[in-house]
């Protein structure tokens, strides 16, 4: 199929497919990944096969350039993986690249969705045309046989029929839209990194600074920072008091992890906190006025861990952050 944007998705899907296949760890999330990636491939060519540029619609074509982002965006992530893999630490970075393969194969499955979604309107556009069409010819008709009262009838009968064939397509439009809507929200979540409290980790070499952050912990209300290089065990330190069986007594379940790697906005980290807090979505669309609202009730401490938060904290000066 010779057609420039075609050539781009299809190019963009094949590099996905040598990247992941080419991973020496987490082989399983790999294997996935390729295989959504193939079936993507197989839908998108199904739906153009048989069109010339000039015959794909707008919203098809739309629909195409959105998921060559999506492709590249899961390049951008393969890339740092692969080159995780191959650094003689790559057992470090095992459990964040599933992480992060199963993120890149949650927006694989989102753009098969919305790509179907979006053929599913395109064919309905052209039902829509079809019948604009045979509303225009039974006009002429009308106007050309006036007279002939047997002909009134028949077109008066086919323009009963067009208003059930409009109303008809107009329902399945609302549907679809519903469905959007749908996998916009459940997309907006899925994207997100996961909150799950990483495992309790081996230290040596840290416990005096463990000790002095468990100590800090039994006030309520205490803020604790932890600053350093990258690679020293700032990660560690914190995952060790905060699965410290003193923190576990004075916090229970309600210790939670927020990893700041990916909040390079407002809405990001926000969003980052309340899934960790196990904040509802609200109508509000003001996710820090849940999170106030949610601790001001709550009868119960609450500890949060923002692991990475140097990447909010250097945005620049003149950022909402």
């Amino acid at each position: 199929m010779n057609i420039p944007f075609v050539k781009g998705v299809a190019g963009a899907a094949l590099e996905v497919i040598k990247i992941a296949k080419a991973i020496q760890t987490n082989k399983e999330e790999c294997d996935k990944l390729v295989g959504r990636t193939q079936s993507l491939l197989v839908v998108i060519l199904g739906s153009l096969a048989g069109k010339t540029e000039d015959a794909i619609p707008n919203e098809l074509r739309r629909g195409v350039e959105r998921l060559t982002i999506n492709f590249h965006e899961v390049l951008a992530e393969l890339r740092i993986i692969d080159k995780r893999a191959q650094n003689w630490r790559a057992v470090v970075y095992y459990l964040d690249n599933g992480e992060k393969l199963k993120d890149c194969l949650a927006k694989l499955n989102w753009a098969m969705e919305e790509f179907q979604v979006t053929s599913k309107i395109d064919s309905c556009l052209r039902d829509l045309e079809h019948h604009e069409e045979l509303r225009k010819g039974q006009e002429k008709i009308f106007e050309s046989q006036q007279e002939v009262q047997n002909g009134q009838v028949r077109i008066e009968e086919s323009q009963k029929e067009l208003m059930t064939g409009q109303n008809d397509v107009r329902d399945r439009l609302v549907v679809i839209q519903e469905a959007i809507k749908e996998q916009s929200t459940s997309h907006e979540l899925s994207s997100m990194p996961s909150t799950a409290m990483p495992p309790d980790p081996k230290i040596f070499g840290r416990q005096e600074y463990v000790e002095k952050a468990v100590s800090l912990l039994s006030d309520p209300g205490g803020k604790i920072v932890i600053l350093g290089p990258g690679g020293m065990g700032k990660t560690s330190v914190a995952l060790k008091v905060i699965h410290d069986s003193r923190v576990v007594i004075l916090f229970g379940d309600n210790r939670c992890w927020v990893p700041c790697e990916q909040a390079t906005s407002v809405p990001i980290l926000t969003g980052l906190i309340a899934k960790s807090l196990n904040i509802p979505s609200s109508s509000s669309n003001d996710r820090l006025a849940d999170i106030i609202t949610f601790l001001k009730n709550s009868k119960l401490l609450y500890i949060l861990l923002l692991d990475n938060f140097e990447t909010p904290w250097d945005i620049e000066a003149s950022s909402p952050m």
